[in-house]
């Protein structure tokens, strides 16, 4: 598998805010001065990685604040598996 960074556009069908909440938590550590790198792991059993579509992926991200409030970007970030 490889994974790469691009600035191709979302597809139509981005997910929106309240589909996004019950998603994995992430650890995230700084990487630079106004960077973080976030990671996170899911056990995937080897018949669903066999069954994983290859091609482009979007990452959507909703930030929450200390406040409460959030933010959606749903094409923060893509990238491909071959």
């Amino acid at each position: 598998m490889t994974a790469s960074v691009s600035g191709t556009p979302a597809p139509l069908n981005t997910p929106s805010g309240h589909l996004l909440r019950p998603a994995e938590s992430a650890t995230c550590e700084p990487s630079g001065h106004d960077t973080a790198r976030c990671t996170y792991t899911v056990p995937v059993t080897a018949t669903d990685a066999d069954a994983s579509p290859s091609g482009l992926w979007h990452v959507a991200v909703l930030a929450t604040a200390d406040d409460g409030s959030s933010t959606l970007d749903p094409e923060a970030a893509d990238f491909t598996v071959e």
